[in-house]
């Protein structure tokens, strides 16, 4: 009789396409929706500003139309005013936003004038008798108000007091991006939330259904569907149980009467027993008790947790050190010292987190590490001085080390065979996903909410991880042996030459190039350009923009062509290309080409760097295990993440931007090279002692 399909005979989904269907269908009904509430948001938002320019304008207008109405009505003649113009200068100073002052003759004549935009004046038409009220102009560039001035009855002249659209529109502009910031998270947190519930509800019912008519088709009869779904494929389950259960019944009852017959004579007695065994052949069957039949949860299960967690971490990425400036009392040193204190504790306990993962499992690590998360925001929240807070952050780090390399560890368990590469990806496009939400919106939320209650936020974030956790996650239990110290587990770890190339030539020297040109050069030599912040935050925002593909498209590729070497070399190299594109192409070309390429490269040797550490773990002198390799593979990764910025920085006093990104680009290049040349003379070596 056939055993039961396989792992990776049922690996393939056929709820695959209905699921992208309903994501993409629901991801379009989205943006349509939020289109059409943003352009009334900013149609709104125009109709109510322009109001207040127009009351702007009159505003002014009286202010400076007063001492020359004054003199007028003192009987100084329109003609004979002097000192106008000076008077226009000592206005446009106080007003910078004034394009324009113009005084005219009751015929449009131009008198006087000043300001900027004075060059572009357009006499209009305006009434030869008008009252007091201002005449207001719509301009393409800006809004006129015309201000009437009277002597012995009649208007002798008009004040045009001219007001340029330059603050309406950087404020229509900065609606817009915050609009599009609002859009861009909306739709990657319903991805993630449409990912979760999707594969809860649909993907994973249908594929334990499919799972369980592969083994009827193969006439295996001694499994029952684990599902207490309510909705129709917990009913199809039902149903298939209740086959399964009345088939298994039926074979009890055969046996029976065979056993009945088999008292009527020898022949009788072997012709009941040919009929059995023809169907045994053919059919299994376990009268004692079926096995609970179930599916082990998807990535997206272990996605939305992690998403979620990096998600709340992130909210105060964009103004922690504005909070150590209020809590400190100025700027200075003392602003990077939470940062530097969440870094370092992130590094310092990403190797205990290993452990722990592997003594407890994943699950239990979530739980664990979502405590010291939520009681380091909460403290964030409450500091009252810089110490206590850079306290805070510290205890944040350890639950943030404990959190991520929990949820890379248990997406590496359930990985399903031939794509371990996607799933381990998944970890990545999580916290990118995380990491650009968060950042985005945590900026908005701290404008309305403040900067501590956004802490709070966090914490209640966190809370709803770790409850999540609970609910959805399996408790696996450990997934290794975790005996001996940290220190000894480095040393197994290191004495693999594939996994300490794997970290010396390919991670850290990607974090290095990352955080050095990314997260320091490129704002920096942005600004040199004369770009705004915001814009400089676009260019920056290229990076995940263009990673978050890339990472999709390498994990697909290494687990289709089991590429994983050469995709993670190549990457290097052209990564280190990126950052010579300066020295070939003008800056302001270069500088967006080459963040864009890196997070390209990035993300196409993400998910296979993190897909070899399973495949070294299971190699000979496997070592401490695969969550442990994790940690030091992300250790080292922060340790490239806090070297970057100080080589950078030296590079860049030494010889200027562009000689500090070619020697980051050539440096991306050699480890790259050397890390190819380590994995070819390892192949050969292991195929001459197989030859041997």
């Amino acid at each position: 009789m056939s055993a039961a399909p396989s792992r990776a005979g049922a690996s393939g989904n056929p709820a695959r396409g209905l699921v992208l269907a309903v994501i993409g269908l629901s991801l379009l009904l989205l943006l349509g929706t939020i289109g059409l509430v943003s352009r009334a948001a900013l149609d709104a938002f125009e109709a109510e500003v322009r109001p207040e320019l127009e009351k702007e304008a009159e505003v002014i207008g009286g202010i400076a139309a007063g001492p020359i109405q004054r003199a007028l009505s003192l009987g100084v003649p329109f003609a004979d005013l002097t000192g106008v113009e000076e008077f226009f200068g000592a206005v446009l100073t106080a007003r910078p936003n004034v394009e324009y002052l113009v005084l005219t003759d009751a015929k449009g004549r131009v008198a006087h004038r000043a300001g900027r935009g004075a060059g572009r004046f357009v006499p209009p038409v305006l009434p030869t008798r008008a009252g007091n009220a201002p005449v207001m102009r719509s301009l393409p560039d800006g809004y006129d108000a015309a201000h009437p001035l009277h002597a012995e009855g009649g208007t002798v002249g008009w004040l045009h007091v001219g007001l340029g659209r330059e603050g309406l529109d950087a404020a229509a502009r900065d609606t817009r991006w915050d609009i599009a910031i609002v859009l861009l998270v909306s739709l990657l947190t319903t991805v993630e939330l449409l990912r979760f519930v999707v594969e809860r509800t649909v993907s994973t019912p249908l594929l334990l259904v499919h799972r369980m008519m592969q083994r009827l088709v193969a006439g295996d009869w001694t499994a029952r569907a684990a599902s207490t779904a309510t909705d129709e494929a917990g009913q199809l389950a039902r149903g298939i149980n209740a086959l399964v259960r009345r088939m298994n019944d039926r074979w009890r009852r055969l046996e029976w009467l065979a056993g009945e017959v088999s008292t009527a004579g020898e022949e009788a007695a072997r012709r009941a027993r040919a009929i059995l065994a023809e169907i045994a052949a053919r059919f299994r069957f376990s009268p004692d008790g079926t096995v609970e039949e179930r599916m082990p949860p998807g990535p997206a299960v272990a996605r939305l947790p992690l998403f979620l967690f990096v998600f709340a971490e992130q909210l105060s990425t964009s103004f922690i050190p504005l909070y150590s400036n209020e809590l400190g009392g100025s700027s200075g040193v003392l602003a990077a010292v939470p940062i530097t204190a969440f870094v370092a504790a992130v590094a310092l306990a990403t190797p205990y987190g290993g452990r722990l993962v592997a003594r407890r499992g994943a699950r239990d690590a979530i739980l664990i590490g979502a405590v010291p998360a939520a009681l380091g925001h909460l403290g964030s929240a409450l500091a009252g001085s810089v110490v206590e807070f850079a306290l805070a952050r510290a205890v944040c780090g350890i639950g943030y080390a404990v959190v991520t390399i929990a949820c890379q560890a248990h997406l590496a368990q359930i990985a399903q065979q031939g794509r371990l590469a996607r799933s381990l990806g998944g970890f990545t496009g999580a916290v990118m996903t995380g990491a650009l939400c968060g950042t985005a919106i945590g900026a908005v939320i701290a404008d309305r909410i403040g900067y501590r209650a956004t802490f709070v936020l966090s914490v209640l974030l966190v809370l709803a991880v770790q409850f999540l956790a609970w609910r959805v996650l399996e408790a696996h239990g450990r997934s290794c042996r975790a005996a001996g110290s940290v220190w000894r587990d480095a040393g197994a770890a290191f004495r693999s030459p594939s996994f300490a190339a794997l970290v010396l030539l390919a991670a850290i020297p990607a974090k290095v190039l990352l955080a050095g040109f990314i997260f320091y050069l490129a704002p920096v030599e942005l600004k040199a350009l004369g770009l705004s912040q915001a814009a400089i935050g676009r260019n920056v925002m290229l990076y995940a923009l263009a990673m978050l593909p890339a990472i999709a498209l390498g994990g697909w590729l290494s687990d289709k062509a089991r590429c994983e070497v050469p995709l993670i070399w190549l990457a290097g190299i052209a990564n280190g290309l990126g950052l010579l594109l300066p020295l070939v192409a003008p800056a302001d070309l270069a500088l967006p080409a080459a963040i864009a390429l890196t997070g390209i490269a990035q993300g196409f040797a993400a998910a296979p760097m993190l897909a070899l550490v399973p495949q070294i773990a299971a190699g000979p002198g496997a070592g401490p295990g695969a969550p442990v390799l994790l940690a030091f593979l992300r250790l080292g990764e922060r340790v490239g993440s806090v070297v970057g910025p100080l080589v950078a920085a030296w590079l860049l006093l030494a010889g200027g931007a562009s000689w500090a990104m070619a020697v980051l680009g050539l440096l991306s290049i050699v480890t790259a090279a050397g890390y190819a040349l380590v994995q070819a003379l390892g192949r050969s070596g292991a195929a001459r002692e197989a030859g041997a």
